[in-house]
């Protein structure tokens, strides 16, 4: 399992790299490249890897290995299909179904098998693959009713991006942030058994806007701003010495969660015709996605990669670390410079990204 991890991890760094280089393929290939490709594999290796901590329980068994494998196969015939042709979109589509409903059920497993109540971030988790579940079948559905085409395709897009990739995002990073920044945070269980609600019903409103009411969706935006902003609120008024730090991986996170706040206000934007849809959507993956996966992978790949050598960890986190405010903030530039139209924005994500994957493979390798 953490070599598989780490395998995802520069996977979805290259194809996001890829992806934001290639801007002459099919804004729908480009996006599921990144996050079919990219991004939902790991989502779902790391879930494999998080549940059994959440609820208490032993390691997963080898073929809880199939779900993320089953995601990047699902997720390369997407970028392929929509790429050439749509013709392998239903494969996809199914193989997809199959991988996210197994780990989601395997979950609901470990769950009954905690002694006590597991851990609420199983149930973001949970929520989040069910948010992908159902943005899958939506899409489905889409292909056979044509004349609803268009929302459904909306529907399926937040749904999957808010859902699945943010609901898991700020279910792990609430977590992990504490841990990143090392320092004690008895509020992250709190912020995370009540706050879910308010972001689900901002998700299905979102995404139910985006499909046929913009006010529906701004319902939804103020609900998601509102969470976030008690979120950092809570976060800089304890911690703020430890979180603003050069170097480590604490720095980046609130990065990513500041580079999410902006993508809403994009969306929100795109809704009211004010911004096009590519726009917000890279604007997403640069300022939210990459500090995000960056800063995770700063704290997380050491401890996949040298579990019985702290000392090395040690190393190994500081290198990933080092400039990572700095980057961050390049990500999060990067990001704002795309919602105002500029073309070349891509291009200080990438010498970013590029900084990070130089730092990473090199250590990687050193490491094996």
């Amino acid at each position: 399992m953490p070599r598989l991890l780490a395998t995802l991890v520069i996977i979805s760094l290259i194809s996001a790299a890829i992806g934001l280089s290639l801007p002459d393929l099919p804004a729908a290939a480009l996006l599921h490249m990144i996050l079919a490709l990219g991004i939902m594999p790991l989502i779902l290796a790391a879930m494999a890897y998080f549940i059994p901590v959440l609820t208490r329980t032993s390691a997963p068994e080898p073929r809880v290995l199939l779900a993320p494998i089953g995601a990047l196969i699902a997720g390369l015939l997407a970028t392929l299909s929509l790429s050439l042709n749509y013709q392998l979109y239903p494969v996809a589509t199914t193989i997809a179904l199959l991988a996210v409903g197994g780990l989601l059920w395997w979950s609901q497993q470990r769950a009954k098998a905690t002694l006590g109540r597991p851990h609420p971030g199983l149930l973001w988790y949970q929520l989040a693959l069910g948010s992908l579940i159902i943005g899958l079948l939506i899409i489905t559905l889409a292909a056979f009713w044509p004349a609803q085409w268009l929302p459904l395709r909306r529907l399926h897009l937040h749904i999957n991006l808010l859902g699945f990739v943010g609901l898991a995002a700020l279910g792990t990073l609430r977590v992990l942030l504490p841990t990143a920044g090392g320092f004690p945070d008895p509020q992250a269980g709190v912020w995370l058994m009540k706050e879910w609600r308010w972001l689900v019903a901002g998700t299905l409103l979102i995404a139910a806007g985006a499909a046929w009411s913009v006010m529906l969706a701004d319902i939804g935006l103020l609900l998601w701003l509102i969470a976030l902003v008690r979120l950092v609120q809570g976060l800089l008024k304890a911690h703020q010495g430890r979180l603003w730090q050069w170097h480590g991986a604490a720095a980046s996170l609130m990065i990513a969660v500041a580079g999410l706040m902006l993508c809403l206000v994009g969306g929100a934007l795109h809704g009211h015709g004010l911004l096009p849809a590519s726009q917000a959507s890279e604007a997403f993956v640069i300022a939210f996605l990459l500090p995000l996966v960056t800063g995770a992978a700063t704290h997380l790949l050491p401890l996949w990669r040298l579990s019985s050598q702290p000392e090395q960890q040690q190393q190994l986190r500081e290198r990933l670390g080092y400039l990572s405010m700095v980057r961050g903030l390049a990500f999060l530039a990067a990001g704002l410079l795309t919602l105002l139209s500029q073309p070349w924005a891509f291009w200080i994500a990438i010498a970013a990204l590029c900084q990070f994957l130089a730092q990473l493979t090199r250590p990687l390798s050193k490491h094996k």
